[in-house]
């Protein structure tokens, strides 16, 4: 195997791992999500599926930027993304063993949820996500990212064929917002056989509305430094920009 295809292969254990925050709202992320389609758009995000009930509760193309390239997600890609990040942590060691459930737990459960919308923005090279669910495990999500926190502040994770990541987690500030909010910043350092790393920092904040979840995720690939202080202000307009739309 070359070094590029190595190098690859740790980015790909990477972004699978990144792939499950953006998707479940649970704890790490992906380029599956930031890559749905081969088209974006500045459009309002009234366009984003037009099947699901939640969708004109996304915020509007222009919150995330002016040059903010943004593409909605359908079911289908959503579960797209949501096998290809099951399928990077397949037959994966964690360690240590407290921190399995909080690894693993971050992989989505789409089926759980009544009903989802979500879109992707690609601005220069951070990818941010937003979700909004419905129903499943909304009620949990918030608790339960603060208890994975506080129960595994890193870890380990080796998978047959990709490489080894390690995981470092830190508490995010978020604002008091809803039923319950929390975040968290993370980064992904993954290695591949060779020594090649690749590290994808990670911010994600949950907003509990009732029984809705908002679930924002930044991440950039390349490694560029993300910027705390936006996120969560961005996490404040989508909480709200959902409230206004669907209460």
């Amino acid at each position: 195997m070359t070094g590029s295809s190595r190098s690859r292969r740790a980015a790909l254990l990477a972004a699978g791992i990144t792939a499950g925050a953006v998707l479940s709202g649970c704890a790490q992320g992906s380029d599956e999500a930031a890559s749905p389609g081969s088209e974006s758009s500045t459009a309002p995000a009234s366009s984003v599926d037009e099947g699901t009930d939640l969708a004109p509760g996304l915020l509007p193309a222009d919150a995330f930027g002016p040059d903010a390239q943004v593409t909605p997600l359908t079911e289908q890609q959503l579960r797209q993304g949501a096998t290809a990040a099951g399928g990077s942590l397949e037959d994966a060691q964690i360690t240590p063993e407290a921190c399995a459930a909080a690894v693993q737990g971050t992989q989505p459960q789409i089926d759980e949820f009544e009903d989802l919308a979500a879109q992707v923005a690609v601005r220069g090279t951070t990818t941010t996500v937003e979700l909004l669910s419905l129903g499943g495990p909304v009620e949990d999500a918030v608790s339960s990212l603060a208890e994975q926190i506080a129960a595994c502040p890193e870890a380990q994770v080796s998978a047959p064929q990709v490489g080894t990541a390690t995981i470092s987690f830190g508490e995010l500030d978020v604002p008091d917002l809803g039923d319950g909010s929390a975040g968290v910043s993370f980064t992904t350092v993954a290695s591949a056989p060779d020594g090649t790393q690749v590290t994808v920092p990670a911010l994600i904040g949950l907003v509990r509305d009732g029984d809705r979840m908002v679930t924002l995720l930044s991440t950039d690939p390349q490694g560029g430094q993300l910027d705390p202080a936006a996120f969560t202000g961005l996490l404040e307009q989508a909480y709200q920009a959902q409230a206004e739309a669907l209460d």
